[in-house]
């Protein structure tokens, strides 16, 4: 909204071969050579521009128009981009660290793998009189906003986003830990798996907002509104969500009658297994809070414990093949020897998981096809997978870092993009299985 109706800018259109020659110096200048001239682009047009991969750390591009330009992988360390435009611009795995964002437009963009670690993405004061100097005249007031863009899997660890726009904006996986966003507005944005532990989300507007399976450990959530929100599989460890609005929020739950109406459940779903479906039903344990539960040695093929909360809980000796455990929560639960073969456990949080053991190959069905146990974009940070049965598992995009591993066969697993940071694999079969893109791995 502007704030002076006499606001006029006179943007100086710059062409790529112009460009270039200041890209250069600027380049020079962060060699510290006396030729060297900061790039200054204030309020400059830039349509289309080309500047993939270029090095534009602590340039100042105040109010600069970058619509649809070419910024894959650039560096923008440092540099001030207060109000500029970038519009469907594309940011893919650009660095933008410190940088200075307040009021930018970034509706449209594509960021994903961007970093903006620290970066300053709140609303700001837009001031330029017709030299190009700045003064206290007209003047015209932004709010940072980053509507309909995709950020999958950027870092805005510790970013400052107060009073941003960011409605319908793909922030999946994000690293968002420390980051303020105190009134901001998320509507209908999909923060799945973000990690948003410790941020500061006082007063934000996150109505319709996709939470499911993200870290939100720690958040302050003080006066937000969450109403319509889905939190399926959210950590929530040390949040207070008594004075959040969370009207409509679809979120795990816990059963008032808990021993008796898992009985009921268990009893059914045995009866349903021994019919072949022509009796009983289905154990459906969807986004219910089971934490310390003791479910070892059960025949629990196909349950349904999609979102559940499993903390801490006994499957030893478990037979869980087909079972669906989608975002749930499986955090130091014991799993020792259990039957996963053909499972679905992608997006759930295993963290320091008892898999020693495990039989999680595939499963071979009547028709001749094998189901696959499927891990994907799960977290299995210090998991215990020693000795398991692990062929033919899909682990993409998932985090095994200090996972425990040695002696487990991976034959055929897929663990592409995944985080292997001190994951130990010592004695483990690996024959054919395809790490590309695996992250600090280490093959003994």
């Amino acid at each position: 909204m502007k704030s002076n109706q006499d606001f006029v800018v006179d943007y100086r259109l710059i062409q790529q071969s112009e460009l270039d020659v200041m890209l250069e110096k600027h380049l020079r200048f962060l060699m510290s050579r006396r030729d060297g001239v900061r790039a200054s682009l204030k309020f400059c047009e830039l349509p289309n521009a080309q500047l993939a991969g270029k090095n534009l750390a602590g340039a100042d591009f105040t109010g600069a128009k970058f619509k649809c330009a070419d910024l894959r992988g650039a560096n923008f360390d440092g540099a001030c981009l207060f109000g500029a435009d970038f519009a469907s611009s594309n940011f893919a795995n650009a660095s933008m660290i410190r940088a200075d964002l307040r009021g930018a437009i970034l509706r449209g963009a594509t960021m994903t793998r961007v970093i903006l670690t620290e970066a300053d993405l709140r609303d700001g004061l837009l001031i330029r009189h017709r030299d190009g100097e700045f003064e206290s005249k007209a003047a015209e007031h932004y709010h940072a906003e980053l509507s309909d863009a995709t950020l999958k899997g950027a870092m805005l660890n510790r970013a400052k986003v107060s009073n941003a726009f960011i409605l319908q904006t793909d922030l999946r996986d994000s690293d968002l830990r420390g980051s303020v966003f105190v009134r901001a507005n998320l509507t209908r944005s999909d923060l799945t798996g973000c990690n948003l532990e410790g941020a500061d989300l006082s007063q934000a507007d996150m109505t319709g907002v996709r939470l499911d399976g993200a870290i939100l450990s720690r958040a302050i959530l003080r006066d937000t509104n969450l109403a319509n929100s889905s939190l399926v599989g959210a950590l929530l460890d040390g949040v207070d969500l008594s004075m959040a609005n969370l009207t409509g929020a679809d979120m795990a739950t816990r059963m008032e009658n808990l021993d008796g109406e898992i009985g009921e459940i268990l009893r059914s779903h045995r009866e349903w297994m021994l019919t072949n479906g022509l009796k009983g039903s289905r154990a459906n344990l969807e986004k219910q809070d089971l934490t310390g539960i003791d479910l070892s040695k059960m025949n629990l093929s196909a349950a349904n414990f999609r979102g559940a909360i499993l903390n801490s809980a006994n499957l030893t000796g478990t037979v869980l093949a087909m079972a669906d455990f989608r975002l749930a929560d499986l955090r130091g639960a014991h799993m020792v020897g259990a039957d996963i073969r053909g499972a679905c456990f992608e997006r759930a949080t295993m963290n320091v998981v008892n898999l020693t053991n495990a039989i999680a190959g595939p499963l071979e069905l009547r028709s001749g096809q094998s189901w696959p146990t499927n891990f994907r974009a799960a977290r299995l940070g210090a998991a215990n997978l020693q000795s398991a049965d692990l062929r033919g598992c899909s682990f993409v995009e998932c985090d095994l870092s200090q996972a425990a591993l040695n002696g487990a066969s991976l034959v055929g697993a897929d663990v592409k993009d995944s985080n292997m940071t001190m994951a130990d694999l010592r004695g483990a079969d690996i024959t054919k299985a395809d790490f590309r893109g695996a992250r600090n791995l280490t093959l003994p």
